[in-house]
């Protein structure tokens, strides 16, 4: 009898001992919140262009990045401070204009870890909803897209083509499609002003689909914006501010 109740003493010990294991507080994951406002300075970012013959004709293309003023056509309230100005001329029906920016361990990042990314992207964008282009609507088929990768995302020559373009070296997908290493989280069309040469602020997410990605080794990770265009006409952004959360998994 006794020997029948140090065993049930012994169940109940670890029975408690379990529970006690099951309620302990879990440490909340490590979050990373990075925010980047581009009124009096670049932070880094840099400019750059892809999806386009490696023989481009530069005059044609108009392609161009700078930190410059925002437009003067915003409204007054959204109008003072610089911005990351990205903007050319879509001839190969296919042109990716993106910001990038290198993240590294001063930021935080940790090596071989995988994260998750949440995006909220500002931009001023001059195309009206609804309107017809070349190719596509100046709005709804330029699609902005955020990524992330383990290595800079920088323009390769393609391989086996006798008339080779600059590609991304990371998979972003292809114009409104997603692609591994990038989110399509909307297009550039206005929602309130519906003339042309009028530009308004917009703001794109994708907090409710978070991007997964993994840094490197060393912990470095390149995050990136840009657009993909199906609109064969210039397009002119002014990214005004990006704000960044990773999550570690």
């Amino acid at each position: 009898m006794r020997k029948r109740t140090m065993q049930a003493t012994l169940l109940s010990l670890m029975l408690l001992a379990s529970l006690a294991a099951c309620s302990k507080p879990q440490p909340e994951p490590e979050r990373i919140s990075l925010d980047y406002d581009f009124s009096a300075d670049d932070h880094g970012w840099t400019g750059d262009f892809t999806d386009l013959p490696i023989d481009y004709a530069p005059d044609i293309y108009e392609l161009e990045f700078a930190h410059r003023e925002r437009p003067s056509s915003l409204p007054e309230a959204d109008r003072e401070g610089m911005s990351l100005m990205l903007s050319g001329h879509n001839r190969s029906d296919d042109l990716f204009m993106y910001i990038k920016k290198q993240l590294t361990t001063a930021h935080g990042i940790e090596p071989n870890t995988t994260y998750w990314l949440r995006f909220t992207v500002e931009f001023a964008t001059d195309a009206p909803a609804g309107a017809v282009g070349i190719g596509g609507p100046p709005g709804e088929a330029v699609w902005v897209k955020v990524g992330a990768a383990d290595t800079e995302p920088i323009p390769v020559a393609e391989e086996g083509s006798p008339h080779p373009n600059w590609i991304l070296n990371v998979d972003k997908g292809n114009q409104n499609n997603d692609g591994e290493s990038a989110l399509r989280i909307g297009d550039v069309a206005k929602v309130q002003n519906e003339e042309f040469d009028v530009y308004e602020l917009k703001t794109l997410t994708n907090n409710e689909q978070p991007l997964k990605a993994v840094s490197d080794a060393d912990g470095s990770l390149w995050i990136f914006v840009g657009t993909d265009s199906g609109f064969e006409g210039r397009t002119t952004l002014y990214y005004t501010r990006i704000s960044v959360e990773l999550t570690a998994k």
